[in-house]
C-alpha cells in the first residue's frame, strides 16, 4: 500500500492540538466549548444565530450548535437537532429554539432547551441527576423521567403540552408541580399561574405526521447498523448511524475501523474530503468547515482522513482530533475539535501525493445591520467535485479489499436479514420446541411455540386486519396478521397518516397478556419501510395459502 505524504499541518494536528487549524486561524479560534450538538436535518428557510450573531442565514445540515445557539424556522422551514444521548428536537415552521445550557460537568451533562415560540416535538431520553435535560417554554419547564415524546406549542402563551408517550414532571412558578403521562395533555391558564388542566386526550396537529415520518426515516436508516457503530458509548449525535448507510466499514488489524464513503469510491485521488461544503464563521472559532454531504458530520468532528491505494479516501475514528483510542469509536472520538481550548483544525492524516490541504478563509469584519440584528455572516461555499463524476454515489457490490497488507471484508449489518423457508431462518436452524432461534445476537420468534417473548421488546410486522381498528381517544386497538396468524395490538399515541386497514405496518413494543403493547407504530404503503423478513413472510404466506408462513415478529 502506498500512503503518499503526511501533511505538515496534519503532523502538527496529531502532535500538537493547539496547532491543528492548519493555518489561517480566525478570530477566537482558540475559544473552547465543552459540548456541541448537531443540526441534523434542514428543510426550507432556517436561520441559526450564536450569541446574537447570525451564523447561517440559510442553515444547512451538519451545522454544529453550541450553548447560546438559536434555531429559527421560517414560513416553510423545518429543522431537527440531535443531542449526544440520542434525544431529538424537531421544529415546525415559524418556531424558535434556544440552546440555553449545554455544559459538561464531570462525567455528566446539563441541558436546557427553550422553545421561544412556535411548535416543536421533543423525543427525550430520561433526565437524571448526572445527565439532566430540561425543556422550558414561557414560564413552564418539564423534565422526562423516562424516554418521552412531547409536543409543545408556544404559539399562544402560556403554551400547551401533549405527551404522546412516557412521562414528564412539569413545574410552573413556585406553585405548580404535576406529572403528565403518555396520552395526556396539559393546558395552562394565561391569567392565573396556579391554574392548569390535565386531560386524558390529545388533539391531533397537522405536523404530527411529519414527526412520525421523520421517525420512520431514522428507523429505516438504523437497519444498516454495523458493529463499527453499535458499541456502547457511541454518540448518536455524532451522526454515526448515517455512516453505515453511506459507505463501507472495514475492521483492519492494528488500525481498527476504517470507513470508506460511497461518494469517494471509484474516484481515487480526485475526490477530496474537503471538496464539497462551506466555511461558516463562528465568533468563538473563526471559520469552521461544514460538509455538504448528508453523512458529513462525524468524520469532521474527530478522527482523521487517510488515503489508501485500494479504497481511496477513508476515515478512521482512532487517530486525529480525538486522539488515540483503543476501545472502539468512542475512544477515538472522545474529544472532538471543539472540546477544550485548541480550536478548529482540519483532520487530514496521510494524503496522496500532490494533495493540497483545505484553505481556511480569514474572517472579515462584522458591521451592525440595525438596532436589533447584525448583518449576515457570509459563508464561503466550496465545490471542487469532479463534474464528470456521478452525483449519486455508486454503491457497488461489497467486496474484500487489501488495507495495510490485510485482506478485509466490508462489515455487514448486525440485524440479520433472514430468508424464511418453512422452519428455517437463513442458514440457522430454528428451535421449534422453544419458539426461538437464539444462535444469533437478535432472537427471532418463529411462532412455532405456544409461548411468545413476553416482557421483551421486539418488532411486529404485517398487515392491519380490515375492520379491526377501534379508537378510544388517543388509544387505538387493532390486529396485525401475516395471513397465517393474527396478533392484537394496543397503542396509545397518534397513528401515522399512512396507517390504514389492509396496509403494511411495523410496531415495536412488548407482549403482555396476549396483547402486543406497542410503543411505536410505523406505516407505509410499500414494502421498502417494512423489515424484509416481514415483507417476504407475507409473500410466502399468500403463496402457501397461509399454511407454511413464518410469523413476522422479529427480535431486537
Amino acid at each position: 500500500m502506498r500512503w503518499g505524504i503526511a501533511l505538515v499541518g496534519a503532523v502538527f494536528l496529531l502532535a500538537s492540538p493547539a496547532a491543528r487549524a492548519g493555518g489561517d486561524e480566525g478570530d477566537g479560534a482558540k475559544a473552547g466549548a465543552s459540548r456541541a450538538v448537531r443540526l441534523s436535518s434542514v428543510d426550507g428557510q432556517v436561520q441559526v444565530t450564536q450569541d446574537g450573531v447570525v451564523i447561517a442565514d440559510q442553515a444547512t445540515t451538519n451545522l454544529p450548535l453550541f450553548e447560546g445557539s438559536q434555531i429559527i424556522t421560517g414560513n416553510e422551514g423545518r429543522a431537527e437537532v440531535q443531542l449526544e444521548d440520542g434525544s431529538l428536537v424537531r421544529l415546525s415552521p415559524n418556531s424558535t429554539l434556544t440552546l440555553t445550557k449545554l455544559t459538561k460537568e464531570g462525567s455528566g451533562m446539563k441541558t436546557v432547551l427553550v422553545l421561544n415560540g412556535g411548535l416543536a416535538y421533543f423525543e427525550l431520553e430520561p433526565s437524571t441527576a448526572e445527565n439532566s435535560i430540561r425543556v422550558s417554554f414561557d414560564r413552564t419547564s418539564c423534565e422526562p423521567s423516562g424516554f418521552t415524546v412531547v409536543r409543545v406549542s408556544e404559539d399562544v402563551p402560556p403554551g400547551q403540552m401533549a405527551v404522546f408517550s412516557g412521562n414528564v414532571h412539569v413545574e410552573r412558578g413556585s406553585s405548580v408541580q404535576v406529572d403528565v403521562h403518555g396520552g395526556e395533555s396539559l393546558k395552562l391558564d394565561a391569567a392565573n399561574l396556579d391554574r392548569y388542566d390535565v386531560v386524558d386526550t390529545i388533539e391531533p396537529d397537522s405536523w404530527d405526521s411529519w414527526n412520525a415520518d421523520r421517525d420512520q426515516e431514522l428507523n429505516a436508516e438504523s437497519a444498516n447498523q454495523t458493529a463499527a457503530t453499535s458499541g456502547a458509548g457511541i454518540n448518536p449525535a455524532m451522526g454515526m448511524s448515517q455512516l453505515d448507510s453511506n459507505g463501507n466499514w472495514y475492521n483492519v488489524p492494528g488500525q481498527g475501523y476504517i470507513w470508506s464513503p460511497y461518494d469517494a469510491q471509484g474516484q481515487g485521488a480526485s475526490w477530496d474530503p474537503y471538496g464539497f461544503g462551506r466555511w461558516v464563521y463562528y465568533p468563538r472559532f473563526g471559520f469552521v468547515w461544514v460538509s455538504g454531504y448528508n453523512w458529513g458530520y462525524a468524520p469532521y468532528q474527530c478522527g482523521s482522513w487517510n488515503y489508501f491505494d485500494t479504497i481511496g479516501w477513508g476515515w478512521s475514528p482512532f487517530l486525529g482530533i480525538g486522539g488515540m483510542g483503543s476501545g472502539g469509536i468512542a475512544g477515538g472520538c472522545g474529544n472532538p475539535w471543539w472540546f477544550g481550548n485548541s480550536g478548529w483544525g482540519y483532520n487530514i492524516g496521510n494524503a496522496p501525493r500532490g494533495y493540497r490541504p483545505p484553505h481556511r478563509p480569514k474572517p472579515g469584519p462584522i458591521h451592525p445591520g440595525g438596532p436589533t440584528r447584525l448583518t449576515r455572516v457570509a459563508a464561503v461555499p466550496v465545490d471542487t467535485r469532479n463534474p464528470t463524476a456521478p452525483r449519486a454515489p455508486v454503491h457497488g457490490t461489497p467486496r474484500p479489499v487489501t488495507i495495510a497488507g490485510h485482506v478485509v471484508e466490508p462489515l455487514r449489518p448486525i440485524s440479520t436479514r433472514p430468508t424464511y423457508a418453512g422452519a428455517s431462518f437463513g442458514t440457522k436452524a430454528v428451535h421449534p420446541e422453544a419458539g426461538f432461534d437464539t444462535s444469533g445476537s437478535h432472537p427471532v420468534y418463529t411462532g412455532r411455540a405456544t409461548t411468545a417473548p413476553v416482557g421483551r421488546t421486539f418488532r411486529l410486522g404485517g398487515l392491519v386486519v380490515a375492520g379491526s381498528l377501534q379508537r378510544n381517544g388517543i388509544a387505538a386497538d387493532f390486529q396485525v396478521t401475516d395471513l397465517a396468524k393474527t396478533v392484537p395490538v394496543h397503542f396509545e399515541g397518534i397513528l401515522p397518516d399512512l396507517f390504514k386497514e389492509g396496509k403494511g405496518v411495523v410496531a415495536q413494543g412488548k407482549l403482555q397478556d396476549g396483547v402486543f403493547m406497542a410503543r411505536e407504530v410505523l406505516a407505509k404503503h410499500d414494502e421498502n419501510y417494512m423489515p424484509p423478513e416481514a415483507a417476504l413472510a407475507l409473500k410466502n404466506a399468500a403463496a402457501a395459502n397461509a399454511k407454511t408462513a413464518a410469523t413476522l415478529v422479529t427480535g431486537k
